[in-house]
C-alpha cells in the first residue's frame, strides 16, 4: 500500500521553467541545469539544450535563466551585449531579488539563510554586489559579530523553515535593526510539513529527487527523523538498497523531481504494475484530512496538465496569500492562482492577512494570462454574481438598478445580472422610439422592472425599461423649474440665440426670451448690441406661464436707469458737451450722451433777453453747457452759467430828482391817510378797552397807494453823500 504525497513533483515555478524551455524556437541553451535534476536535464540534452556555466561559455541561441534565477550582473552583462534571453525566474525568487535590491540601495546589510554555494543563493546575493552575509546553520548564527546597522534577513526558498524560525530569533540579538523577510515558498512548507506527517503512518518512506537538490536533501532529512527506514532514491538504481518487506510505504519527491521517476519508482516497488494499482486503489485507515495527504492511484500519475472548464465553479482552499495573490488548491494535482485584482470587488479591499493558509471559499476558473504559467481562477467573480443575485429582491420591488447592454436583438436590448437576463424593448430604451439599439452595446443603462418572469435559474428574466426612469427625471425637472419661476426672482441664464424681436436664454437647460424692449433702456436694433452669445447674465423673471410653457425675461430691469447714471457722471456744477437735437421757443434740448439729454431754458441761454430759442441756436450745433439742476429724469442746463454777467451801470441823481420824489411820496401819503379817516367815519363806534400801547418796529416804509419802498424812490440814483453840492 503506498501512501504518496499530495505536493510530490515538480512546483509551478520549476514546471514553468521547463514549459518555457519546451516551448522555445530556435536554438537556446540554459544559465546553468534548468532543475537539479538528472533525467530532466539529459532528456533537454537530447533536444540538443544545452546548459552553460557562464557568459563566457555563451555562442550563439538565446539564453533560458532558470528558476533559481540569477544576480543583477548577469542581466546588465547580456543587455549590453545583446544577448537576447528569457526569464524563467521563479516568481518567489524574483521577489527576493527585490527586496534585497532595494534595500542594499538604501545602505542596509543583507543576511541570507541558505547554502551559499547554491545557485538560488547566489543569484540573490548578486542582487547587492554579493555583499550579503550566509547563513546556513544555527552555529553560523551564533558566531555572528553584532551588526550596529540596518539589516534585513531573507532565505532561500528551500530552506529549512525550522531551521529559519531558530536562526530568525538569534538574528534579532544580533542586529541593531532587522526586518525579517520570510521568503520560504509556501510549497517548501507544504512538502515540509506533509512528509513529517506521512513518515509517522509509514514503514517505509521514499525521498525521490536529485542529489544535488535542496529542497530534497531536507525532505531526506525530516523523513529520517521520523521514519527510520528512509531512502533518498535518485534513480531506478537506488531501489535495491530498499527493504521491500513494508505493508505501508510513503512516497514523496522534490520540488524539481519529474512524474516518470515518481512512477518508475511506484510501479519496480510494486511486485506489478497490475497489482500496484490494485494497492493503491485499497482503503488505509488514515484521517486524510487532518494529515493533509492523499491516496492516489499510480496511474493518475500518468495524466499531465488539469485543464478545468472556464466558468466552473469549485471550493479552494488557501495555500499561501501574498501581495501578488492567492496560491489554492482545487483539488487537482496542479495548484491555481487568484491574482489580487480578482479577489476583492474592489483591490483596494485586498489585504493577504485576511486569507490564512487552509481557509475555504468559492472561486471560478477563468482564462490564465499569457505570461502566467498557472491555472488562473476568480473569486471576485462570484462575488459578483452573490451581489447581484441580491440586487433581484430590491430589483422586483421597483427599485432602479444599472446594466451593461451585452448586445441588441430584433425588438430591444439583451443584459445579464447575476443568473438573470435583462430584456429592454426597443420602445422603453429612451422617450421616443429608438431606432439604433445597436448604439447602446456595451454602454451603461439605468433601467427598472415592468415586469418579471421567473423560470428555472438559467432561464430567469427581467423585462426592463429606462424610458420610464427619464420620463420620471424630465416631470420631477419640470417641475423643480417652474416652482422656480416666479415673477420678480433673479435668475442666472445662458445667451443661446438671437432673434429680432430679442434674444433665448437657457435656464436650468429650459428656453426663455428675454424681449428686445427689455434688454435695455434705450432703444437697440438688435440684442447683440447688449448681450453677447454662450455668455451667463443675470435676469429678472417678468412673467412665467407653465400652461404655455413661455417664461419672460428682462434684463434692463437689474441695470441703472439712463438718468441714473447722468446723474453719477455728470453732478451739478460740471460742464458737458453736447449736441442740439430739438429747439422749440421755450429751450433747446441738448444730446450730451446716449440716450440722455438736457434742456437749456431760453432764460440760461444768455444775460441778455432773449425772446425765442431758435435765435440762438441751430440743430445739430455743438455747444457746451453746465449741469445745474436735476429733477427726476430731467436735467436742465445752462450756457449763460458759463458767460460772464454784464457789469451795472452808473446812474447820476441831482437834488431835483429828490426833492421831486420826496413831493410824490407826500402826496401819496396824505391821500391814503384821508381815505382812511374816510373808513374809519363808517365804522360804529367800539367800546374801550384798555390796551397797552404797543410800539411797532418799522422794517421798511411803504407807500400805500403805490406799495413802493423808500428803497424803490431811491433805486437807480447815484447818491454821493461825500459830495459836497448834494447835500
Amino acid at each position: 500500500m503506498f501512501i504518496v504525497a499530495k505536493t510530490a513533483g515538480f512546483c509551478f515555478g520549476v514546471q514553468n521553467a521547463i514549459d518555457k524551455t519546451l516551448e522555445a524556437t530556435g536554438k537556446v541553451v540554459t544559465f546553468g541545469e534548468i532543475i537539479h535534476n538528472d533525467l530532466v536535464v539529459n532528456k533537454l540534452k537530447e533536444k540538443g539544450i544545452y546548459p552553460i556555466n557562464s557568459l563566457s561559455e555563451y555562442k550563439d541561441g538565446r539564453v533560458i535563466i532558470r528558476s533559481h534565477g540569477v544576480g543583477k550582473n548577469i542581466y546588465d552583462e547580456m543587455n549590453n551585449n545583446g544577448i537576447e534571453y528569457i526569464d524563467a525566474t521563479c516568481p518567489f525568487v524574483e521577489k527576493i531579488h527585490k527586496i534585497v535590491h532595494n534595500a542594499f540601495d538604501i545602505g542596509k546589510q543583507v543576511i541570507i539563510t541558505g547554502e551559499a554555494s547554491h545557485a538560488e543563493v547566489i543569484g540573490i546575493n548578486g542582487w547587492c554586489e554579493n555583499t550579503a552575509i550566509i547563513i546556513s546553520d544555527e552555529d553560523m548564527a551564533n558566531k555572528l559579530e553584532f551588526i550596529d546597522k540596518e539589516c534585513i534577513l531573507v532565505s532561500q526558498t528551500t530552506f529549512s523553515a525550522e531551521k529559519f524560525k531558530n536562526i530568525e530569533k538569534i538574528i534579532k540579538n544580533k542586529c541593531k535593526i532587522v526586518e525579517i523577510f520570510d521568503t520560504i515558498c509556501y510549497t517548501t512548507r507544504d512538502r515540509q510539513r506533509e512528509v513529517v506527517e506521512i513518515a509517522k503512518k509509514v514503514d517505509t518512506m521514499l525521498v525521490i529527487g536529485g542529489l544535488n537538490s535542496s529542497n530534497t536533501l531536507k525532505l531526506y532529512e525530516l523523513a529520517k527523523e521520523y521514519c527510520k527506514n528512509s531512502y533518498l532514491i535518485s534513480s531506478i538504481a537506488d531501489l535495491s538498497k530498499v527493504v521491500n518487506n513494508s505493508t505501508v510505504i510513503g512516497v514523496t519527491a522534490g520540488a524539481s523531481t519529474p512524474k516518470e521517476l515518481i512512477m518508475e519508482v511506484i510501479n519496480i516497488m510494486s511486485d506489478t504494475q497490475v497489482k500496484s494499482k490494485e494497492m493503491l486503489n485499497e482503503e488505509v485507515a488514515v484521517d486524510a484530512n487532518k494529515s493533509g495527504n492523499e491516496f492516489i492511484d499510480a496511474m493518475e500519475m500518468e495524466s499531465t496538465e488539469v485543464k478545468p472548464n472556464l466558468g466552473k465553479k469549485a471550493k479552494v482552499i488557501v495555500v499561501n496569500a501574498t501581495e501578488e495573490g492567492i496560491v489554492v488548491n482545487f483539488g487537482g494535482k496542479t495548484d491555481a492562482f487568484i491574482d489580487r485584482t480578482e479577489v476583492e470587488l474592489d483591490e483596494k479591499d485586498y489585504n493577504p492577512a485576511n486569507y490564512a493558509e487552509g481557509q475555504e471559499f468559492d472561486a471560478v476558473f477563468v482564462a490564465k494570462k499569457s505570461n502566467d504559467s498557472m491555472i488562473a481562477m476568480s473569486r471576485k467573480s462570484i462575488l459578483q454574481k452573490e451581489l447581484d443575485d441580491k440586487k433581484y429582491q430590491e430589483i422586483i420591488n421597483g427599485n432602479e438598478f444599472t446594466i451593461k447592454i451585452n448586445k441588441a436583438v430584433n425588438g430591444g436590448l439583451i443584459a445579464k445580472l447575476g443568473s438573470y437576463t435583462i430584456f429592454v424593448p426597443q420602445s422603453e430604451i429612451r422617450i421616443g422610439f429608438e431606432k439604433k439599439p445597436e448604439n447602446y452595446v456595451g454602454k451603461d443603462l439605468r433601467v427598472r422592472k415592468i415586469e418579471a418572469k421567473n423560470g428555472n435559474s438559467s432561464k430567469n428574466r427581467i423585462i426592463a425599461s429606462h424610458k420610464v426612469i427619464a420620463e420620471e427625471e424630465k416631470a420631477a425637472k419640470e417641475d423643480a423649474f417652474w416652482n422656480q419661476m416666479i415673477p420678480n426672482t433673479i435668475v442666472k441664464g445662458v445667451v443661446k440665440r438671437f432673434a429680432k424681436f430679442g434674444a433665448f436664454v437657457s435656464v436650468n437647460k429650459n428656453d426663455c426670451l428675454a424681449h428686445i424692449s427689455d434688454l435695455s433702456w434705450t432703444k437697440v436694433q438688435d440684442p447683440s448690441e447688449v448681450l453677447e452669445l454662450n455668455k451667463t447674465y443675470e435676469f429678472i423673471i417678468l412673467d412665467a406661464n407653465r400652461e404655455t410653457g413661455k417664461v419672460s425675461l428682462g434684463y434692463k430691469q437689474l441695470q441703472k436707469k439712463p438718468y441714473e447714471e447722468a446723474q453719477e457722471k455728470y453732478p451739478v456744477g460740471s460742464v458737458v458737451k453736447g449736441t442740439v437735437e430739438r429747439i422749440f421757443a421755450y429751450g433747446a434740448f441738448v444730446s450730451i450722451d446716449k440716450g440722455i439729454d438736457g434742456l437749456i431754458p431760453v432764460s440760461e441761454i444768455s444775460y441778455n433777453f432773449v425772446k425765442d430759442a431758435n435765435e440762438a441756436f441751430k440743430e445739430g450745433q455743438e455747444i457746451e453747457a453746465k449741469v445745474i439742476k436735476f429733477e427726476g429724469n430731467k436735467i436742465t442746463l445752462s450756457v449763460k452759467a458759463l458767460l460772464d454777467p454784464p457789469a451795472p451801470k452808473e446812474v447820476e441823481i441831482t437834488s431835483e430828482d429828490i426833492k421831486e420824489n420826496n413831493e410824490k411820496r407826500a402826496k401819496a401819503t396824505a391821500k391814503k391817510f384821508e381815505n382812511a379817516q374816510a373808513t374809519q367815519a363808517k365804522k360804529p363806534k367800539a367800546k374801550k378797552v384798555a390796551v397797552a400801547p404797543v410800539q411797532e418796529e418799522t422794517k421798511s416804509w411803504t407807500s400805500e397807494s403805490t406799495g413802493a419802498t423808500m428803497a424803490d424812490l431811491f433805486k437807480g440814483l447815484n447818491l454821493n453823500f461825500d459830495n459836497k453840492d448834494n447835500e
